[in-house]
């Protein structure tokens, strides 16, 4: 995932492969370029945010405390006799910022001095707090009146610079720009440690699955000992896949060893009887004997292509299935009597058939049945019985084709549905290892499974399930 040059579309790359003028970043440089952007807006905000709050204070500031200032000189001043006004010595200058003078209704000074560079000009308000502007100073004033019996109309002022009020505040608005940068080149920091120890972990892991795409190696996987919870799934996650892909290779790499046994045996016999034939003077009868060997190992070629094929539509759903009413007892009926013609009394077919109908593709069902059938025949002794039975339960049909035959290991049970798998080869050179796996495809394809129950030397249930058609309908 690392940066790169561009790399021609269809490429094979592996996994830093890029198209043709792609541009593409780390994911942890990408997510620190977002963190940098995101934090510098923060910051930025927040400095806004500061300024504005520390404006706010120094207004709230300064009207309080002129507020209050002014009703407490409103409380010391007095007028004697003579008309004179009286004041401590602090009067006309509080808190170092506050200056108060006493003015009559014309706005001239009785007492006290305005500061300096103070505009003079300005009217009586004594009901709001007065701003005034020369330069870049900015007053602010305020008016109360003094009430005095039988005496002259004054008014006590307050006056104050916002400079002098605001320095304060700047100086808190200073340590708080600096602690707002100093938090986030810390963030930053800690962003760039983070988002180099994501990128290293991915690095390591595209690292892993780029070497095992080049090196078809399926026995490496993905390790990740940190503390992200996220990678550590994601790790899990893509060993699994690799578990399950090497597994699906393993099955591929037996598939095509089994299916070429399986071929390799007919077309020997094949060969060997063409070889003969055309070697040896040979009579007619036996040249007549070749061919019938040869018809019958066609036949298994045959059939063994005629089940690959099909059970490869059916895993990738390259064949339709159609939708049919199946008369389960029927097609069970047809199919035992056929088997019953060509096996003679060698064998006895016990059926109970009750009413059982499904939704599907009746060639599926029949081929699924005819299989399980089949199988029954194959593995049971002469003169034996197999009992065969459909009906409804749980709201499934079933048929259940129960024989008294050589029956199953218990340590073949769990392989007997995989493709080319013969539980007993000595005894079934007849077999491909085909039928149970289709038969178990055809019944997963209609919504159903096929369950089996066996005990070695005593005989084997298998049991079709397929779901009811009032179930499919609804």
């Amino acid at each position: 995932m690392s940066e790169g040059g561009t790399r021609e579309s269809g490429s094979q790359g592996g996994i830093g492969a890029k198209g043709a003028g792609t541009k593409r970043v780390s994911i942890g440089h990408h997510i620190l370029q977002l963190l940098i952007a995101a934090l510098a807006v923060m910051a930025v905000v927040m400095l806004i945010f500061v300024h504005i709050l520390a404006n706010v204070a120094v207004e709230y500031d300064i009207k309080m405390n002129l507020e209050r200032e002014l009703y407490k000189c409103h409380k010391e001043i007095s007028i004697n006799a003579a008309g004179q006004i009286l004041s401590s010595d602090d009067f006309f200058q509080r808190d170092g910022e506050i200056v108060i003078l006493v003015i009559d209704a014309s706005g001239k000074v009785l007492a006290g001095e305005y500061p300096k560079g103070y505009p003079k000009d300005i009217e009586l308000g004594v009901k709001k707090l007065q701003q005034a502007s020369v330069g870049k100073e900015t007053y602010y004033i305020r008016d109360i009146r003094k009430y005095i019996d039988n005496g002259p109309q004054i008014y006590v002022r307050g006056v104050v610079r916002r400079s002098d009020t605001y320095s304060r505040y700047q100086m808190m608005e200073y340590l708080a720009a600096v602690s707002i940068l100093i938090v986030s080149g810390v963030a930053i920091l800690g962003g760039v440690l983070l988002s180099k120890r994501i990128s290293g972990s991915l690095k390591d892991m595209c690292r892993t699955a780029e070497g095992i795409g080049q090196n078809m190696n399926m026995s490496k996987r993905m390790e990740y000992d940190g503390r992200f919870y996220e990678l550590d799934v994601l790790a899990h996650a893509n060993n699994r896949m690799l578990d399950r892909l090497e597994e699906t290779f393993r099955q591929q790499e037996q598939f095509t060893s089994d299916v070429a046994h399986e071929l390799r045996t007919p077309i020997a016999v094949m060969t060997a009887q063409c070889q003969y034939v055309r070697e040896k003077s040979v009579s007619r009868e036996e040249v007549k004997e070749a061919f019938e060997v040869i018809e019958r190992q066609t036949s298994k070629v045959n059939t063994i292509i005629s089940r690959l094929l099909e059970l490869s539509r059916l895993d990738y759903d390259r064949r339709g299935i159609q939708k049919d009413d199946v008369d389960l007892p029927e097609i069970v009926q047809s199919v035992c009597e056929d088997l019953q013609l060509k096996s003679g009394d060698s064998l006895r077919f016990q059926l109970k058939l009750s009413d059982a109908h499904v939704i599907g593709d009746i060639n599926l069902v029949m081929i699924a049945i005819q299989n399980l059938l089949t199988n029954a025949v194959k593995y049971s002794m002469s003169g034996s019985v197999i009992e065969v039975e459909t009906g409804m339960r749980d709201k499934m049909a079933y048929v259940i084709v129960k024989d008294y035959g050589m029956g199953i290991r218990e340590s073949d049970l769990a392989h007997i549905f995989k493709r080319f798998y013969k539980a007993d080869k000595s005894r079934n050179s007849e077999g491909f290892g085909l039928g149970l796996p289709l038969t178990m495809k055809i019944a997963q394809k209609h919504g159903g499974t096929v369950l089996v129950e066996s005990r070695e030397g005593e005989g084997s249930t298998f049991i079709l399930q397929l779901p009811d058609i009032e179930e499919v309908r609804l």
